[in-house]
């Protein structure tokens, strides 16, 4: 199943770091509860360099307050809010420059020094060191584990809006939409502002209500700071609503106002790359993926661009990508970031290879029965190996909560020779060839 990958694996990462909150995060208690510490050294991990496109001086003021925590460390190990500081970098520098494995490692392993008793956490201090914990086992795609870990936060503060982002998120993952939709309800009561907007939004998107998904994200982005990386990450995600109506134009508005805002905003550029490869403007498109890559290693991005260069005729130049792709799951995987339903895509993409795929795939399910995600991966991997029940078992629990997936919807009708399903399919023109699409063009051909 050629989906779009990018979405796939960037449409949590907005979750991930919209769930942030970097600020004090109150508790529903004065109290002052602690864990008493012991003496162990905290290690501190490498602050990378940024590609110089990546917003030069925000990298020069962070490294300034890396280097001021590691000072007061030096002064005082004691100061737990000092080393949350630290991970809130961490988890920050992450987003911003694609290095994953080695900054939510840094990040896991700080925050396990912590709760294993190595400084001292007041009642606000455990708080804040679950929640970023929770944050960083959603990112690593770890979501059984951070909805535990989101609810053991929970426990300590129910005031805060951003644990109940994690929780919305950590829902939303494993399939448990309802929920996820009383998560967010609270998180807006508690705290109407960019986060919660946002997810509301791609909720309301889960379940079929694009125009509302509009609206929400819209209030996001009114909410949010003007150039922050977190408002065009928004806007980003906005234009990814229209493009999957087949809106191209509204979309590259979207991805334009994202580099007005944030010059060289690898993921803007990588939206309007996709833009002009769907307008017929191949050559501008690998151009502009060549931008962003140069910027961002996201994985996505090498995805989108070896798949659009094996569509065209670039066999060699794709396949040497493949290769290049592999070595990026690879690392993210040792890392610890669990890459199941991911990797299984790309099997299916570029490999061909629908076993291991779906042994991968049928692995998250497990966990996430009724995510939509999963569910759609299986459908298109059971259409590919000719088991027709199985793939319409999985496309109906992923149209379950009527989300207007163009790819599923065309997949639908082909399975059920429902000609007016796949015109309807055919009108966003929102996803990329498939086995099915070549059979749903020769059944309205006919």
């Amino acid at each position: 199943m050629k989906t779009n990958l990018l979405k796939q694996i960037s449409l949590f990462s907005m979750f991930l770091v919209l769930s942030i909150n970097f600020s004090s995060c109150g508790s529903s208690s004065k109290e002052e509860e602690t864990v008493t510490g012991s003496s162990n050294e905290l290690q501190f991990a490498e602050l990378l360099e940024r590609d110089e496109a990546l917003s030069k001086d925000e990298y020069i003021k962070i490294k300034t307050k890396y280097d001021n925590i590691k000072n007061r460390y030096a002064k005082d190990k004691s100061d737990a809010k000092n080393i949350l500081k630290l991970v809130e970098i961490y988890i920050y520098e992450a987003r911003v420059t694609g290095e994953h494995p080695h900054y939510y490692s840094a990040a896991l392993k700080t925050l396990n020094w912590m709760l294993d008793g190595n400084v001292t956490l007041s009642k606000d201090d455990m708080f804040t060191t679950l929640f970023y914990k929770a944050t960083v086992q959603l990112a690593q795609h770890n979501f059984t584990d951070a909805l535990k870990t989101g609810q053991d936060a929970l426990a300590i503060n129910n005031v805060n809006s951003g644990i109940y982002g994690v929780l919305v998120d950590a829902n939303v993952e494993l399939g448990n939409y309802d929920k996820a939709v009383e998560m967010v309800d609270k998180m807006i009561q508690i705290r109407p502002d960019l986060r919660s907007y946002s997810r509301q939004s791609y909720l309301r998107e889960i379940y079929g209500d694009n125009t509302g998904s509009k609206s929400a994200m819209v209030q996001a982005i009114k909410n949010g700071d003007p150039y922050s990386e977190y408002t065009c990450w928004a806007l980003k995600t906005l234009g990814e609503i229209y493009e999957s109506e087949g809106k191209l134009d509204s979309a590259a508005v979207c991805y334009e106002e994202t580099m007005t805002r944030r010059p060289n905003y690898p993921f803007g550029i990588a939206g309007l790359a996709r833009i002009e490869a769907k307008k017929g403007n191949i050559e501008k498109a690998y151009n502009m993926y060549d931008s962003a890559i140069a910027i961002l290693p996201e994985i996505g991005f090498n995805i989108e661009l070896a798949q659009l260069k094996k569509e065209n005729g670039k066999e060699e130049e794709a396949q040497k990508m493949v290769g290049e792709i592999e070595t990026m799951f690879t690392e993210d995987i040792e890392s610890g970031h669990n890459m199941n339903l991911e990797y299984a895509a790309f099997l299916a993409d570029f490999k061909n290879d629908y076993k291991k795929a779906l042994e991968l795939a049928k692995t998250e399910l497990e966990t996430r029965e009724k995510n939509i995600d999963v569910n759609k991966q299986l459908a298109f991997i059971y259409y590919e190996m000719g088991d027709m029940d199985k793939a319409k078992e999985h496309v109906n629990i992923a149209l379950a909560t009527n989300k207007k997936d163009a790819a599923l919807i065309c997949l639908k009708g082909v399975l059920n020779n429902d000609v007016p399903m796949i015109k309807e399919s055919f009108e966003h023109n929102s996803f990329q060839d498939h086995a099915a699409v070549d059979a749903a063009k020769k059944m309205l051909a006919s």
